[in-house]
């Protein structure tokens, strides 16, 4: 957007070729713009020109004749002696965007040149194809001669008028053209660079970015005539167009570039709307530009490009205030830019020397100023990076805590689903009433025991306990009573039987059995005259009664490959009924039944 304020100042400048060689080699040229005398044109032709006093010319005091924005012709006169030489001459009119050109040359009152030359003809009509105006002079022509120059134009009127010898003309302009080619090059890198970039990516500050060097590029392309000189040189319309065009180009990719950059819609909702209308005008001129003059839209163009240059000091300036740091390399490329047109600007209204710097400033900034927008454009990569870093970690780290609360929480739940399926577990395999395993869970310890005793040669007894006379009890005290009786009974069989692996559950009703793996029949006996005498020595209380009881037990032992869990309890079972039906209250050995 820089390049539009230094447009405004220079009033329609255009690099060209031979400005660019003035600098670097300034003895190779006669600038006949400082000699020159302007008059303004009233239907003149050339035979009244001819005929005007000297008092009716205007002398011109600079080195280049500027007569700004008007709609008037004017007539030129440049008087110059040309000395004799071998080699012929070029004039050159280094300013590419004049509508029309009328030169004649005279020689003692006879014209030996003239030529028509403007960008409302083709390019092909010119003498010598070049993006500036050139008129060859014969080398056999020499002496005093007066050149007459009739112009109108619809930008700004401007008449860099120079002398060159052919030869000098041709290197310097070759040195130019390689200047120009590496700027161009410089530039059109960098577009490709932000644009594969954007490809990348896909942040719209870079398509916006490329967009506006693309625009700043075409726009010097266009202005410098090399656009008409290699691209459309049969489109006169679209030749004066073209700057139009990408000058609202460049101020529309680099008011949305700086939208984007420095985050307006975040930061600052006013700087943001004032982009926004700036951009819109912006649309709303390329559509007038179609319909209107050159001369007309060029004005409303640069009130335009100055307002949006306004716009974008103070944006900058705010932003800057507000420690934005893209807004730091905006501000480096802005002055960049601007100090290069300011030079520049200086240097065509002779307020400063004309050297190189000063001729190459403006091309010089806006070298700066694209490598200092592309550092802000790598700084923001780098900010979009390290945010997205921060956010990634922080993401990490909350995922993290939550792995952890659910590792914690699944850990707890498991627990407790583990307590709940061994208390299930328990409760499935242990009798609710007495606290001793259950019908089943005797089954398996049974089934596992008779396969361990066949492996390994062991032997097995079972001791079937069932308590006397429980019915009576029941009947007399109550099922409360007879439930307190079983318990009771269980906790004699529980404080007898100590070793480990052996298995005391309720067979049923009021029925006992006890599983003693490797237990031989006399320990087994022994065990039963235990369990008899303790019962039959502890009573319990029930309410206001105490109650004595006594069991009459079953003893069996096994062992072999015979050995079966239910032939162990049928002998048990029947041990158990011969000794109720012997008197209760004693042990009965199953091994004794037969004989």
């Amino acid at each position: 957007m820089k390049i539009f304020l230094v447009f405004l100042l220079c009033c329609g400048w255009v690099a060209s070729g031979s400005e660019l060689i003035k600098t670097s080699q300034p003895k190779k040229y006669e600038n006949l713009s400082s000699q020159s005398q302007y008059i303004q044109d009233n239907n003149f032709g050339i035979v009244d020109v001819l005929s005007l006093p000297e008092s009716a010319w205007t002398a011109n005091n600079d080195d280049n004749l500027n007569l700004g924005y008007t709609s008037q012709s004017y007539w030129v006169k440049v008087n110059f002696v040309l000395p004799t030489s071998p080699h012929p001459y070029v004039l050159e009119i280094a300013y590419p965007v004049l509508d029309s050109l009328k030169l004649y040359l005279i020689s003692a009152d006879k014209v030996i040149n003239y030529s028509k030359l403007g960008d409302k003809q083709t390019f092909s009509d010119r003498p010598i194809q070049h993006h500036n105006y050139l008129v060859p002079i014969e080398s056999d022509v020499s002496g005093e001669l007066e050149l007459y120059i009739k112009v109108n134009s619809s930008s700004a009127i401007q008449l860099p008028v120079r002398l060159w010898s052919q030869q000098a003309f041709y290197e310097s302009d070759q040195l130019n053209m390689l200047f120009l080619g590496i700027y161009f090059g410089l530039m059109s890198v960098m577009a490709v660079y932000n644009l594969l970039m954007y490809f990348s990516l896909k942040d719209k500050t870079q398509l916006y970015y490329v967009v506006y060097v693309s625009a700043i590029i075409a726009f010097y392309f266009s202005l410098s005539g090399l656009g008409f000189r290699y691209l459309w040189q049969n489109s006169l319309w679209w030749n004066d167009q073209s700057i139009l065009f990408f000058l609202i180009s460049a101020v529309l990719a680099g008011t949305l570039f700086i939208v984007r950059l420095l985050e307006l819609k975040k930061h600052s909702r006013i700087l943001y709307y004032g982009c926004i209308f700036i951009a819109s005008v912006g649309v709303m001129l390329l559509f007038l530009s179609i319909f209107f003059s050159y001369g007309v839209m060029i004005r409303v163009i640069i009130a335009y490009a100055s307002l949006a240059c306004l716009w974008g000091v103070i944006t900058r300036t705010v932003r800057l205030f507000e420690g934005s740091h893209f807004s730091t390399y905006y501000s480096l490329a802005w002055n960049a830019a601007l100090c290069g047109g300011i030079i520049l600007a200086a240097n065509k209204f002779n307020f400063i020397p004309s050297n190189w710097f000063t001729e190459h400033a403006l091309t010089i900034g806006t070298s700066i100023e694209v490598a200092c927008l592309s550092f802000a454009m790598a700084e923001r990569i780098n900010s979009e990076r390290k945010k997205r870093f921060i956010a990634q970690a922080k993401s990490m780290s909350e995922i993290r805590k939550a792995n952890q609360l659910l590792e914690v929480e699944v850990e707890s739940r498991t627990r407790e689903l583990q307590d709940a399926y061994d208390k299930l577990k328990h409760t499935s395999r242990i009798d609710e009433l007495t606290q001793v395993f259950n019908r089943r869970s005797l089954n398996e310890a049974l089934n596992t025991e008779c396969l361990r005793a066949k492996r390994f040669g062991h032997s097995i007894s079972v001791l079937m306990v069932d308590i006397d006379h429980f019915k009576k009890v029941n009947d007399t005290y109550g099922h409360q009573c007879g439930d307190k009786c079983l318990a009771h009974v269980a906790n004699l069989l529980k404080d007898a039987c100590t070793r480990a692996g052996d298995t005391i559950a309720r067979y049923g009703g009021e029925e006992f059995c006890i599983l003693l793996p490797e237990c031989n029949e006399h320990d087994a006996l022994e065990l039963g005259e235990i369990i008899r005498k303790r019962a039959q020595a502890t009573a319990f209380r029930f309410e206001n009664s105490t109650i004595k009881m006594t069991v009459s037990i079953g003893v069996t032992t096994a062992w072999g490959q015979s050995l079966e869990p239910h032939i162990l309890i049928k002998q048990a079972d029947m041990a158990l009924y011969f000794a109720k039906q012997h008197g209760r209250n004693q042990v009965s050995l199953g091994s004794t039944l037969d004989t």
